[in-house]
């Protein structure tokens, strides 16, 4: 190999491994962080999650209370967890692709902004009940709705 494409490789290859390393050191810092909160929300934690390794943890407030969300990947899906500081489950995310939203979700969206596509969407579980938390892009801005599993409008 010449001198030439020797030097492109070795900065290249230095790059990909310390990408490596900081994205290892982040899921490391991640399970500390979880580590270090009460044992009832890492019980929790673990029972949902399972084997899945953790992407994020982070603080939030939801339900009128701060509580800890924990991100992850189950079978490839991206999800989440949030749970109270006494470890209790708030409820559990499943952040799908706007294209995996279900006919009734799209059909819902189209005819309150007609025009408008999802940006975001998440199939959210809480207290044994599932809906769907939308973002929705128009012409005039972004919108959020709350929808139940049928489409229809929540509070």
């Amino acid at each position: 190999m010449d001198r030439m494409k020797r030097g492109a490789i070795l900065p290249a290859a230095a790059v990909l491994a310390a990408l490596a390393l900081s994205a290892g050191a982040a899921r490391a810092d991640d399970e500390a962080e979880l580590a270090a909160l009460p044992a009832a929300v890492q019980k929790t934690a673990h029972a949902q999650m399972g084997t899945s390794k953790i992407e994020e943890v982070e603080e939030t407030y939801e339900g009128g209370q701060h509580a800890t969300e924990v991100e992850y990947r189950e079978d490839g899906k991206k999800m989440a967890v949030v749970i109270a500081k006494d470890g209790t489950l708030i409820q559990k995310e499943y952040r799908m692709s706007p294209s995996d939203a279900p006919e009734a979700i799209r059909k819902a969206v189209g005819a309150v902004y007609p025009g408008g596509s999802i940006s975001h969407i998440k199939e959210v579980t809480e207290g044994g009940v599932k809906y769907y938390e939308v973002s929705v892009k128009t012409g005039g801005g972004s919108h959020r709705l709350k929808l139940d599993a049928g489409g229809k409008p929540l509070k």
